[in-house]
């Protein structure tokens, strides 16, 4: 359908279910009602996508020819999903490890296959084990959150630092409403775990917050695949990814069923029962023993989406009424031309759609069931053209990854098995034994008439004595294996070795006569270990604000208000602009944040002695001030000006 005045095109008001199938929640900017219709004014969107949507509604009905490349589809990802299995074994160990589940490898003691602990347990000894790993992520993590830093987006033309301006307050107003400091650290934990870090970015509804909102997410490690032959660091040569997902019945109802019809189709494809629940999972164990195709949780229907990478023949189109651009594919030329003919009729006549070709990569999206039926099938609907994903492979060392624990993992067995050691040494050795010579009992004396007396305060024993006989001795022996101290606290230096934790890093004290500038070199130092893991998971987090940045460009489509944290404690409000940022060409960075206690301490140190000296207005004062009643004494400020006009 489209306007009988401009001739634009008006979709249905079906478009927020697809926006919900999607992940996304489109912020539309209505401006005129036809036949029952919202009126849609496009900027940056795939006309393509939603026309798909309004054509063939939420669930498409599966042939024979889409059940056959769904089958393909899903084969080629239980391929790749298959091949990253040793990835997720040595994650799922490291994972142990990190946990303090130490003892889980597996042994053949005789032809028996025992866990390391289990072993341990039957020689009538417990694993003991002393996690030093986790101390070593921890002071990361807290590096990492004691040194905050923050996005700034700038743009390349100097002309526009106005809209970098802007544009940076809107996306730290995101990342404050997803809540991004404290999923960073967790990220960073994974990381550093696994050497793997996904997000997924989208524009999604936040029930909480009863508004559509540029959202990313966590993906789990283990739900994550893609083509295992890429090699390039910045992931480049990545053309197939995907996620394994598992909701229940009602979810899924909700974001793929348009009508009661795509529900029942549901049913029958998950079954009529589909996610009735049998029983109570956990989830960590779901992740453990998770595949592509089986081991569903009790309750849960699962859906694989798959983003694949394809290469067609496009048409380029320039609305030169609003100066928006956007692609649809090569068969679609019909529909421009239909629109400029509804155009031309207008009177005035109005501007005709501008059309030019290109082949160009194109990232399509299915959602399939395991059974191979179509959920949702479109080209990206997103500006930027990729998939929504932002992930990190570290090294990247021909194409393998890991991460720190990993290098640790052999020190960490040694200091158990030494510690394991020195307890059977205590365990056989003797402790406070009493030594009594059987020609020293006296007659009417017993042996437990002896022990009696001996553990008695002022205790007195009867003994017989002649020349050359020995007294009774109590013998303690607390010798221990020369070697089995210096063996652990070796395996513990080597540890901080290999990790780059040293203990000026962990603040411990140093020795007597230590100079504070040698000790402040030393923790710069171990921060140079660990500076390639913090800066490749900075740049990681660059990528991920990059592409929040485009969602923010493309779907924030009116003017709002946006809250802002700056370098102080309160907050401010600016106004975002799509106006003003179009055409401008961003990029972003990670900057060392100021927004600490102490910066805030001395910041508002200077600004009371620029104050006292009458360098500065109160109002300059109070603007640039971190204290929390500032904003109220501004108000009264501008309530007592006011009432001075008035003359009140």
């Amino acid at each position: 359908m489209s306007c009988d005045d401009c001739g634009r095109f008006c979709l249905g008001c079906e478009c927020r279910q697809f926006a919900a199938r999607f992940s996304l929640f489109f912020c539309f900017n209505h401006r005129l009602p036809i036949a029952g219709h919202i009126f849609v004014w496009f900027e940056n969107c795939n006309y393509d996508l939603y026309m798909e949507f309004n054509v063939k509604g939420a669930t498409v009905a599966d042939d024979e020819q889409s059940l056959l490349l769904n089958s393909r589809l899903i084969q080629q990802a239980n391929t790749y999903f298959s091949a990253m299995e040793s990835f997720r074994r040595r994650r799922q160990r490291a994972v142990d490890f990190y946990r303090g589940r130490q003892w889980c490898d597996v042994v053949n003691v005789n032809g028996r296959i025992l866990t390391e602990e289990q072993y341990i347990e039957m020689q009538g000894r417990p694993a003991l084990k002393q996690n030093m790993i986790r101390p070593q992520l921890r002071n990361l993590i807290g590096q990492y959150r004691h040194n905050p830093s923050k996005p700034m987006v700038y743009a390349r033309n100097r002309d526009a630092q106005q809209a970098a301006e802007m544009m940076t307050a809107a996306l730290e107003s995101v990342l404050d409403m997803n809540d991004w400091r404290n999923r960073d650290a967790r990220q960073l934990e994974e990381f550093l775990i696994s050497g793997c870090a996904v997000y997924k970015t989208a524009f999604a509804v936040d029930d909480e917050a009863g508004k559509a909102v540029p959202q990313f997410v966590a993906v789990n490690p283990n739900r994550f695949f893609l083509n295992t032959d890429h090699e390039e660091l910045q992931n480049d040569d990545v053309d197939f990814v995907g996620e394994v997902a598992d909701m229940s019945f009602e979810q899924l109802v909700a974001v793929y069923a348009h009508n009661r019809a795509d529900e029942q189709r549901l049913r029958l494809v998950y079954g009529e029962d589909g996610g009735a629940e049998t029983e109570a999972t956990v989830a960590a164990d779901n992740l453990r023993r998770l595949s592509l195709l089986q081991s569903v949780p009790s309750g849960k229907c699962r859906v694989i989406e798959v983003w694949s990478k394809t290469h067609q023949w496009q048409l380029v189109c320039h609305d030169p009424i609003d100066g928006s651009c956007y692609c649809l594919p090569a068969d679609r030329r019909a529909d421009i031309e239909r629109q400029n003919r509804l155009r031309a009729m207008h009177m005035p006549p109005i501007e005709q759609i501008e059309v030019g070709q290109r082949f160009a990569t194109v990232w399509n999206c299915r959602h399939v069931s395991p059974s191979g039926h179509t959920l949702f099938s479109g080209p990206s609907p997103y500006a930027h053209g990729s998939h929504p994903y932002v992930f990190l492979f570290y090294p990247m060392l021909d194409g393998e990854c890991w991460g720190l624990v990993e290098d640790l993992i052999d020190q960490q067995k040694m200091i158990n098995r030494n510690m394991i050691m020195f307890d059977f040494v205590n365990g056989a050795s003797a402790k406070g034994v009493l030594l009594v010579p059987e020609e020293c009992i006296p007659e009417d004396y017993s042996i437990e008439d002896i022990a009696e007396e001996w553990s008695r305060y002022n205790g007195v024993i009867k003994i017989k004595t002649r020349a050359g006989a020995q007294i009774p001795q109590q013998i303690s022996n607390g010798a221990v294996h020369g070697g089995l101290l210096e063996m652990i606290r070796m395996q513990i230096g080597l540890m901080a070795d290999i990790g780059g934790v040293h203990g000026a890093a962990q603040g411990k004290e140093s020795v007597s006569g230590t100079p504070s500038s040698l000790y402040a070199q030393q923790s710069q130092n171990s921060a140079v270990n660990t500076l390639d893991y913090i800066a490749s998971f900075n740049d990681f987090i660059r990528l991920r604000d990059r592409r929040l940045v485009q969602i923010i460009r493309q779907f924030f489509t009116a003017k709002q208000y946006v809250r802002t944290y700056g370098d102080n404690s309160a907050h401010s409000v600016s106004v975002y602009d799509p106006d003003v940022i179009r055409g401008v060409d961003f990029d972003n960075a990670i900057i060392q944040s100021t927004d600490t206690p102490a910066f805030r301490a001395l910041m508002d140190d200077t600004l009371m002695r620029l104050f006292q000296s009458n360098a500065i207005s109160l109002r300059t004062y109070l603007e640039n001030s971190s204290l929390p009643y500032a904003d109220r004494i501004l108000a009264g400020l501008d309530a007592d000006a006011a009432r001075a006009d008035e003359g009140v």
